[in-house]
């Protein structure tokens, strides 16, 4: 009991004791005792969300960080060709420079979420020139910023090849210019080439191709949907190849996608948002499809010769694109051969071109045609489109050859708007003894003439979309940005 009664004294002398120090530090000081803030750590309530902690606060507790890229630099093909294949994850950095006949393979491993980036130090400055070209073998790459400077001409050869058997590679605000190359009719080569699947082309310029060749080429592969996107780019070919007889060669198209032999395979690709500017080539296909459900949409097209031809295959759309033929002679919009196109909500303006160049050609088939050849036009659906004074709004039925001896059948052509002002241009020219089964429905057709076929038509000028902005947008969209 005693024992008890002492313990309890003691602590209560303690206890005085403390808060009497206490009492004196703080007169000693002369300030006020406050209870101290709470330190990060002493509060059990949960953290706002967003509101990140300072480094180096008392009670702080440790994250894990993110692991570092990997950056190898390099300033060679073969000191690229000696990484061997670059692990996921890695950035690859070319030093800035000029750099002749610099021939260049990478090999990759890369993934979508952890590609291998292979980019030059700086945007636009490392330039090859001569005979350079690159090869992207693998999966996963990001190549970025790189410019090939008026590059030699190598027969059989692409600048920039995304091989067989890669995947999910990106081609991206990269430039080929040939502004300084001399004319080569007799060596064809391309300066894109895309095999694999999945791959991305965007915000790249090309400009001024001067030797044969289609200047980017979607080439299909046994069992493979290619699916491919081309995007944001601007494009570029003022100058054409002639022939000994002056006229233009096959072969100079912008873009292919396939070719006769896998015409009527899926290549499932997409053409979009890109410009297309003096693409001269070869005077008729600015863009060549060979090949099924690929997909054209909301591009732009000014001043250039020729037109967006399904050459080959079935089942593509054309829609929401721009052609401006500013009244440029053989300006042309979209030639259609083949069966289940759809051609819809495009602008066609000042187009001057004739004969397939024409705002909306429907092309006559042959009879058990051959895979280059043309196939007949059947189920095609042509709707809301406008074509305002061009030379020739409809061509229907037309045909170079007298092999062409099938019309277009089981088609729709409705709700389109055809706006002249001139009486010497064709709202609808039609070939004598048109299919009986086009179905002309819901049309707006004001102006000019019609040859073959009489349609109503109307004493009031339609109203007319404002595209200025639009096409401003994709012109400013497109090509690089350094």
């Amino acid at each position: 009991m005693i024992e008890n009664v002492i313990d309890r004294v003691s602590m209560m002398i303690r206890n005085l004791l403390f808060v009497l120090f206490l009492f004196l530090a703080g007169s000693c000081s002369g300030n006020s005792f406050d209870i101290p803030a709470p330190q990060p750590g002493d509060s059990e309530e949960p953290e706002t969300p967003g509101q990140p902690e300072t480094p180096g606060d008392p009670g702080e507790s440790e994250q894990p960080t993110e692991p570092s890229v990997p950056v190898i630099r390099v300033s060679s093909a073969a000191e690229v060709s000696a990484l061997g294949e670059v692990a996921a994850g890695t950035e690859v950095v070319w030093a800035k420079g000029v750099y002749p006949d610099a021939v260049v393979t990478i090999r990759c491993a890369g993934t979508a979420e952890n590609p291998v980036v292979f980019r030059a130090e700086e945007a636009g400055e490392v330039r090859f020139t001569g005979a350079s070209r690159l090869v992207v073998k693998g999966t996963g790459a990001v190549v970025s910023g790189f410019w090939w400077q008026d590059p030699t001409a190598v027969k059989g050869k692409a600048i920039i090849t995304l091989d067989r058997g890669s995947e999910g590679c990106k081609v991206e605000q990269c430039a080929i210019t040939g502004d300084k190359t001399a004319q080569a009719g007799d060596i064809d080569a391309k300066w894109v080439s895309l095999f694999g699947r999945n791959h991305l082309v965007s915000e790249c310029t090309f400009r001024d191709k001067r030797n044969m060749g289609t200047l980017l080429v979607v080439w299909l592969e046994s069992d493979i949907v290619p699916r491919h996107k081309i995007v944001a780019n601007r494009f570029e070919r003022p100058v054409t190849l002639l022939d000994d007889e002056g006229k233009a060669r096959n072969g100079q198209e912008t873009i292919r996608i396939g070719d006769s032999s896998t015409s009527m395979q899926d290549a499932e690709c997409t053409v979009e948002g890109n410009y297309f500017y003096h693409c001269h080539g070869e005077q008729a296909e600015i863009i060549s499809n060979k090949s099924c459900a690929n997909l054209y949409r909301r591009n732009l097209f000014e001043e250039s010769k020729g037109s967006l031809t399904l050459r080959h295959g079935n089942r593509c759309w054309v829609t929401g694109n721009y052609f401006l033929g500013n009244g440029m002679e053989g300006t042309g919009g979209v030639r259609i051969i083949g069966e289940d196109h759809t051609v819809e909500n495009n602008y066609m303006e000042r187009l001057r071109g004739t004969g397939y160049k024409t705002a909306l050609c429907l092309v006559r088939g042959q009879k058990n045609p051959v895979l280059s050849g043309y196939w007949q036009v059947r189920r095609a659906v042509v709707r809301r489109n406008v074509a305002v004074d061009c030379r020739y709004a409809f061509q229907v039925n037309y045909g170079s050859s007298s092999s062409q001896s099938e019309p277009v059948v089981e088609t729709t052509i409705e709700n389109n708007i055809v706006s002249l002002s001139s009486s010497s241009d064709y709202a609808v020219n039609c070939a004598t003894n048109p299919a009986p089964d086009i179905e002309w429905r819901d049309n707006t057709f004001y102006g000019g003439r019609q040859s073959g076929v009489e349609l109503p038509t109307v004493s009031v000028a339609p109203a007319l979309p404002d595209v200025k902005t639009a096409a401003e947008n994709i012109r400013r969209g497109a090509g690089v940005k350094w």
